[in-house]
């Protein structure tokens, strides 16, 4: 009996990875191993457990189905790993923002690769109820397989052998597949996590990223402000939790740092247009400059002092069939992305001695509008004459 309980003590293996970067590097050292020496350590396998021809082909399908499912998987980390770490919130979380989840995501890649290094070690393995009963202490697939141990027994054989039956050679073929992709998705999958860590130690970095993420649900939102009541800034400050989290930290470093891919798409959104809702009565914005601008006031404050000395800008000989074409120009350089709105504003607040022109007759300008004539740039030159001269100082155009 004692021998019997050794035996099953040395025999049981264990397969969970355990989720830390620490052994996606030694995921991809097994799958370095096989693409190196795969051929040898799979020929020792076989002998070892002696599998006959219909087990080699059942395992070849197997490993087939199980690649074509990791490929999929594979694609969408591809798909998402240039842009992940540029994102401070994403629906694509999971896939990357702590190894734990992310081997759960990617099941379809370690499982079939446990099974076939639990496949490839040296015993059978007991039941779970063998290893209770015995109080079994386990070892890892990962250090007992032939596939992946430090040591292994050279076969008499090679996998190029003449001899080698048709079906040995093309499940190698498959593993060589099924390992590369493997290896290519945890070098993915462990690069994306060393930059996510480097953003999260970087307090500037994190910052950036969370400004830029700022920037662009400003232009995609901006718009929805105006039809959002005070009663709904209120519910969503109570029930958005990156608005919850922002108000424990002391500074915007602080809360990007600790809070970098920590939120989806929605979440940070809302988070956003609470911002946006603060600014407005902050600065006491309308619901058009904040619709067009977003929260920024000085750029406000300088397109409205244009507008008002707009008379001053035009040239010597300027009439009124020509003022279709320089409210063009002033479009173009306060909010080129929406030449609409610009208009709009524009007649909002104009007062000058010229009638204004309406959208349609503005906007046809633009099939003739070149950014590089003389006329363009002198109007352009004049504005940026004009903010020096009252002390505000030039500002790049905002788009909507």
């Amino acid at each position: 009996m004692d021998n019997k309980k050794e035996e099953i003590r040395q025999a049981y293996y264990y397969t969970d990875i355990e989720p830390t970067l620490e052994n996606l590097h030694e995921i991809i050292r097994i799958c370095e191993i096989f693409l190196k020496e795969g051929g040898d350590r799979l020929m020792c396998a076989m002998d070892m457990r002696k599998w006959d021809l219909d087990e080699i082909d059942r395992l070849a399908v197997y490993i087939v189905q199980s690649r074509q499912k990791m490929e999929t998987e594979l694609n969408r980390l591809k798909k998402y790993q240039d842009d992940f770490n540029d994102m401070f919130a994403t629906d694509h979380n999971d896939y990357y923002n702590s190894v734990a989840i992310m081997l759960r995501h990617i099941r379809s890649h370690t499982s079939p690769l446990n099974n076939l290094l639990k496949k490839t070690c040296s015993r059978k393995h007991p039941n779970q109820k063998a290893c209770q009963r015995h109080h079994i202490k386990p070892k890892s697939v990962r250090k007992e397989s032939v596939l992946a141990s430090d040591t292994y027994q050279k076969p008499i054989f090679s996998i190029d052998d003449p001899t080698t039956p048709a079906q040995v050679s093309g499940l190698f073929r498959e593993l060589k597949k099924f390992f590369a992709d493997e290896n290519e998705c945890m070098k993915i999958c462990v690069k994306v996590l060393n930059d996510e860590a480097e953003i999260r130690k970087d307090p500037v970095k994190s910052k950036y990223v969370l400004d830029k993420y700022r920037r662009k649900a400003f232009e995609k939102l901006r718009g929805q402000i105006l039809l959002i009541s005070d009663d709904t800034i209120s519910t969503l400050k109570e029930i958005t939790p990156a608005y919850q989290r922002f108000k424990s930290f002391a500074t915007d470093e602080a809360f990007a740092q600790e809070e970098f891919h920590k939120h989806n798409i929605t979440d940070m959104d809302h988070f956003c247009l609470i911002e946006l809702a603060v600014a407005k009565h902050k600065n006491k914005l309308d619901n058009d400059e904040l619709a067009n601008w977003g929260d920024n006031p000085a750029w406000i404050k300088r397109i409205k002092y244009v507008i008002k000395h707009f008379d001053e800008l035009l040239p010597d000989n300027f009439s009124h069939k020509m003022m279709g074409k320089f409210q063009y120009y002033f479009c173009k350089w306060a909010l080129p992305g929406n030449i609409s709105n610009a208009t709009k504003y524009f007649i909002k607040h104009y007062n000058g001695k010229w009638k204004v022109s309406k959208y349609a007759a503005v906007n046809s300008h633009g099939k003739e509008y070149d950014q590089h004539s003389a006329e363009v740039i002198e109007f352009h030159s004049a504005i940026d004459t004009l903010l020096k001269k009252a002390n505000l100082s030039e500002m790049t155009a905002q788009s909507a």
